[in-house]
């Protein structure tokens, strides 16, 4: 029990890293809100939907490697390779999404937030199969 709790929060870990990390490497080419923008939710929903496409895909292949990541993490880490676990992390990380999406940073592109809420899931399961092939 306690080593498939523990390999659930080291995948998440890895898996929020590397989404922040990549994250935090597009800071570098687009430009982020200014602070009185995200003070006032209706200027960051505008600001968020005014970004160009090029802006929201390398956070999406933050979210897609991190869960990858995640998924062959928690795999490896399990108990007895529990595919359960990896499924939870997939679930853990759709809701920390969805928290995302529509509480955190209100106002992104529906396209982002459809495609990125349906690739959590996919991905971890993905990173599960890499693992557990003989």
């Amino acid at each position: 029990m306690i080593k498939n709790s523990l390999s659930i929060l080291v995948g998440l870990v890895s898996a929020m890293a590397i989404m922040m990390t990549l994250e935090f490497m597009n800071s570098f080419f687009v430009k982020p809100p200014s602070d009185e923008i995200i003070a006032n939710p209706e200027l960051l929903k505008q600001f968020m939907a005014n970004l160009p496409t090029s802006a929201y895909l390398p956070v999406y292949l933050g979210y897609v490697f991190g869960s990858f990541m995640g998924g062959m993490i928690t795999m490896k880490l399990s108990k007895n390779h529990n595919s359960l676990m990896v499924i939870l992390l997939g679930c853990i990380l759709t809701l920390a999404g969805a928290f995302n999406f529509f509480i955190f940073l209100p106002g992104q592109p529906l396209w982002f937030v459809v495609i990125s809420l349906l690739s959590y899931l996919p991905f971890v399961w993905f990173g599960k199969k890499i693992i557990s092939r003989p």
